[in-house]
Formats: structure tokens, C-alpha cells, sequence
């Protein structure tokens, strides 16, 4: 199929409208017209998942994070954006990123991690610009019947994957309204959580000063990290993906945190 089918299906489901002012979401680099049979799914763009496209035969790689935010005055291989556009033209593949629109979606990353989290009654926490159409930044549910603070711990180590994470606030013993509000927090939903006093907020990327604003209102917040927060793009639209091109052949590219856990010995 041409890579504007696929871009086509993505836009339908996360306009780019939806993507915020800094962001780049949308075609990186590639032809629309350019004939693709197979597709590599990742959250970041390094030379790893290229090398991935390359060894498989893939001349599409679909990321969340756009691999290029800034403009760029030289295509440098010594750069970091220069030497994957470099390695991308020099081998043929296109690079695609669905990021902030996607997160905003309706079905996107905040409906994701909420389906596995099994929380009901899903709504947004920052709403969109258009009224009642399921778009907007950040999800809050409930769970019908309350979960001990271990039986949610385990749910996000199960479902989710998240083994290391950081907490802010008064632990809670039981816990039944849930914000999520994956990738990097933004203190703008400040005033919406409030309204919303969840139990717990789970989100990634906490700055010091937004976490004691967090725990002067008494929000109990989790602080999972970007990676753990997001990796689950990977599964989710790899999944749809396939779905809704049974022809294509989507292939998966989880990476590696950035960060890893470094331990002291006292």
C-alpha cells in the first residue's frame, strides 16, 4: 500500500490539529507515494530501530516522539536529528510521528493506559476545543469497586510494565478515582485535578516544584517516568495497525529507558 493510506488512517484517528503549538507531529521524512509492505512501530527514533528497519526490510518507521522538533539549518550525520534523517534518506525509510495528537485522541495514549488500568466511566481531564468529541490532554476514571494500594501496584507492574516509580504525597489505603496524564506533567491541569481530587495521579516526568504544588493540595501523585509511562504506544497502535491493514506487516520496537536505576550501597 502507499505510506498516505497509513498516514491517512492515523490522521482519521489523531488529527494533527490536535498536536500542541511546539510539537512536530505528522511525516518526517519520506514520500507519501512510497510503496510500504512492512512497518516498524517504536516510541523513540535512534540509529537502533533504523538498523532494526533495515535488517528486516522496513521502509516505514512510525514513532510517538517526533525524532526532529527544532529547526534544522544542516543535515549533519554528527548531529543527533541529522544522523537518523541521514541514515532514514541514505536507506530509503520514512519516519512518521504521531505525538501530542495522538495523546490527546480520542482512543489514544490516555484511553490506552486507562483500558489497562480497568478503570470505567473514562472522561478528560483537559477537553479538547471541540465540545463532547472525546479529544483532550489527560484521563480520569473509576474503579466500581475500590482497590487496595498493593492491588494497584501490582495492576501497573502486570498490565503495564512499570517496576520502578516515585510517589509524592500520603499514600492512600484504598484507591477508587484514578488521573492519568502520561509523558511529562504539565502543572496546567492543576485546577482540573482539584475538581477532579483523584486518589492517586499517575503521570511521568514530575518537576520538583509541581510536585510539592501537588502534595500542598493533597494529590497523591506517581511519578512513573516518560518511557513507562508511554511504551505502550508501541503495543497499542501496532495493534490497530494491524487490524486495519491485514496486509501490512507491523513489527514492534520497545528500545530501552533512558534512565536506568542506579543503586547506592551504603
Amino acid at each position: 500500500m502507499r505510506l498516505k493510506e497509513i498516514m491517512n488512517w492515523i490522521e482519521q484517528i489523531a488529527p494533527l490539529y490536535l498536536q500542541e503549538s511546539y510539537d512536530n507531529s505528522g511525516l518526517i521524512i519520506g514520500d507519501e507515494d512510497q510503496m510500504i509492505d512492512k512497518a516498524v512501530v517504536c516510541l523513540d527514533v535512534d540509529e537502533a530501530v533504523l538498523e532494526y528497519a533495515r535488517e528486516k526490510g522496513a521502509r516505514l518507521v512510525i514513532s510517538h516522539h517526533p525524532c526532529v522538533f527544532r529547526s534544522l539549518k544542516t543535515f549533519s550525520p554528527k548531529s543527533p536529528e541529522g544522523s537518523i534523517l541521514y541514515s532514514a534518506i541514505t536507506h530509503g525509510i520514512a519516519v512518521y510521528s504521531a505525538h501530542t495528537n495522538y495523546d490527546s485522541a480520542r482512543g489514544g495514549m490516555g484511553d490506552m493506559i486507562c483500558r489497562e488500568l480497568g478503570l470505567d466511566e473514562i472522561n478528560v481531564l483537559i477537553p479538547g476545543g471541540i465540545p463532547d468529541s472525546g479529544h483532550g490532554i489527560g484521563r480520569w476514571g473509576f474503579y466500581k469497586s475500590s482497590l487496595s494500594f498493593g492491588s494497584f501496584l501490582r495492576i501497573l507492574d502486570n498490565r503495564l510494565g512499570m517496576k520502578t516509580m516515585r510517589e509524592v504525597g500520603t499514600r492512600p489505603e484504598q484507591i477508587s478515582r484514578v488521573a492519568v496524564f502520561n509523558g511529562s506533567f504539565d502543572n496546567s491541569c492543576m485546577d482540573e485535578l482539584l475538581k477532579v481530587k483523584p486518589d492517586v495521579l499517575l503521570t511521568g516526568d514530575l518537576k520538583y516544584h509541581d510536585a510539592l504544588l501537588l502534595k500542598h493540595h493533597g494529590i497523591y501523585a506517581i511519578d512513573a517516568g516518560h518511557y513507562q509511562t508511554e511504551i505502550i504506544f508501541v503495543r497499542g497502535l501496532s495493534g490497530m495497525l494491524k487490524k486495519a491493514f491485514p496486509m501490512l506487516e507491523v513489527l514492534c520496537w520497545e528500545g530501552n529507558d533512558i534512565f536506568k536505576v542506579l543503586y547506592s550501597i551504603d
